[in-house]
C-alpha cells in the first residue's frame, strides 16, 4: 500500500510521539533501608544456651534488620530478622530470631533452616562475594591464593541443622573447624570460589558454641520464629582465620539465612537472604564502659575492585559458589532497557520523518 507522503509523515510521527510518551516508568522492586550497627554490651550474666528459654535476653536492645536476596535483593516477606548482642570476660552471645516457616528433615539439609554469620578481617574484605578477591575468581581453592588476604572474611557458626535436635547446645571442637556432629562449621573465605573450613595457622578449630528451637508448632508449615543462639570465643588460638574480638571496637558483620520454603526442594545455595541490604556490612559495636567503640576499619568494605558480580551455584556445604554464568537482568534492567531501546527508536524515526517532509 502506497501512502500519500503528508499522511505518511503525519503517521510516522504521531507513532514516534506515542511512543515516548508510553516511556515505563523506573519503580525499584523493593525498597530497603539497612541499620547501620549493633550494639553489644557487656554481661556479668551471660545467657545460657538453650534456644528454649529466652528470657535471660530480656533487657538487652533488639535490633531489626530487614533480610534481602544475596543475588537478587529481593526483600524476604517473612519480616525482619531480630538481633541481640552481649559479651563477657571471655565470650561474645547472640540471639537471632528470624521469622518464617517450620520445616525440618532429617535426611536434607536443604529441607531445614540455615544460618550462617560473616565478619571482615582484611581492609578491602566486602560483604558482597565473601570478600571478593579478583584473585580469587574461577579458583576452587585450598588456601587464600597469594594477593587475597587483604580480601578475607571470617564465616562463623555455618550452621546446617539435620542432625541435630531443638533446644540442645553444641559445643566447640579442636583441630578442625568442620563440627562433624552439628554441623555449624567455622570457616573462612576470600572469594565464593575460596572458601574453606578453619583448618590452617598455628592452632585450627572451631570456636562457636549453639542451640536452635522454633517458636511455633514444629509441623510442617507453621509459622513462628526460628531461635539461633550462638556464642564464641572473644579471641582464638587461630588469628589467621578468624575475626579477634576486642571490647571497644567496632568490626563489620552480617548474617545470612537459608529458608526451607524457598522451593519445593528445600533451600538453593545462592537463595539465602542476607542483612545490609545485600551488599552493606553492619558494624558490630563491642561497646566498652563508657559506651564508645572505635571502628577496626575507617570505610565498611573497602573499595569494590571487582565489577562485575559473580553469579553463585551450588556448594559442597551450602554456602554460594560463584559459576562463570552471567545472569540475567533484574527487572529494573530490563525496564530501563526497554525504555533506552524505546526513546531512541522514537528520536530516530522523528528525524526520518522530518528529514522525509524536508524532502518533500
Amino acid at each position: 500500500m502506497i501512502f500519500p507522503k503528508t499522511n505518511s509523515a503525519a503517521f510516522s510521527l504521531a507513532l514516534s510521539i506515542s511512543a515516548f510518551k508510553t516511556l515505563p516508568t523506573i519503580v525499584a522492586e523493593d525498597s530497603c533501608t539497612s541499620i547501620d550497627y549493633i550494639t553489644c554490651i557487656k554481661t556479668a550474666s551471660p545467657p545460657t544456651l538453650d534456644a528454649s528459654d529466652i528470657s535471660d535476653w530480656d533487657g538487652v536492645e533488639v535490633f531489626e534488620s530487614p533480610l534481602t536476596g544475596a543475588l537478587t535483593s529481593k526483600m524476604y516477606t517473612a519480616g525482619n530478622m531480630k538481633i541481640q548482642c552481649v559479651y563477657d570476660a571471655t565470650d561474645i552471645y547472640f540471639l537471632y530470631q528470624i521469622p518464617g516457616k517450620y520445616m525440618f528433615d532429617i535426611t536434607d539439609n536443604k529441607k531445614c533452616a540455615s544460618v550462617a554469620s560473616m565478619f571482615q578481617m582484611g581492609e578491602k574484605a566486602t560483604f558482597f562475594n565473601m570478600g571478593g578477591c579478583p584473585l580469587s575468581e574461577a579458583v576452587n581453592c585450598d588456601a587464600v591464593p597469594e594477593g587475597c588476604a587483604p580480601y578475607a572474611v571470617d564465616i562463623g557458626a555455618h550452621w546446617e541443622l539435620k542432625t541435630t535436635e531443638r533446644g540442645v547446645m553444641y559445643g566447640p571442637n579442636e583441630a578442625t573447624g568442620n563440627d562433624l556432629i552439628a554441623n555449624k562449621d567455622d570457616e573462612f573465605a576470600v572469594g565464593p570460589y575460596c572458601r574453606v573450613d578453619d583448618n590452617f595457622g598455628t592452632s585450627p578449630g572451631n570456636e562457636w558454641s549453639g542451640a536452635w528451637d522454633f517458636t511455633g508448632n514444629a509441623t510442617d508449615g507453621a509459622e513462628g520464629y526460628y531461635i539461633f543462639e550462638t556464642s564464641r570465643s572473644l579471641t582464638t588460638p587461630s588469628p589467621e582465620t578468624d575475626v579477634q574480638l576486642t571490647p571497644g571496637t567496632e568490626v563489620n558483620f552480617g548474617v545470612s539465612f537459608w529458608d526451607p520454603f524457598e522451593t519445593a526442594a528445600g533451600w538453593t545455595d545462592a537463595g539465602h537472604v542476607v542483612t545490609g541490604c545485600s551488599e552493606d556490612w553492619v558494624g558490630l559495636r563491642l561497646v566498652d564502659e563508657n559506651g564508645d567503640a572505635t571502628p577496626v576499619f575507617d570505610d565498611v568494605g573497602g573499595e569494590e575492585e571487582s565489577a562485575e558480580p559473580m553469579p553463585m551455584e551450588s556448594g559442597t556445604d551450602g554456602m554460594e559458589t560463584a559459576s562463570s554464568s552471567t545472569p540475567a537482568p533484574s527487572g529494573a534492567a530490563s525496564i530501563i532497557a526497554g525504555a533506552a531501546f524505546t526513546f531512541v527508536a522514537s528520536i530516530f524515526a522523528a528525524c526520518v520523518v522530518f528529514e522525509a517532509i524536508a524532502i518533500v
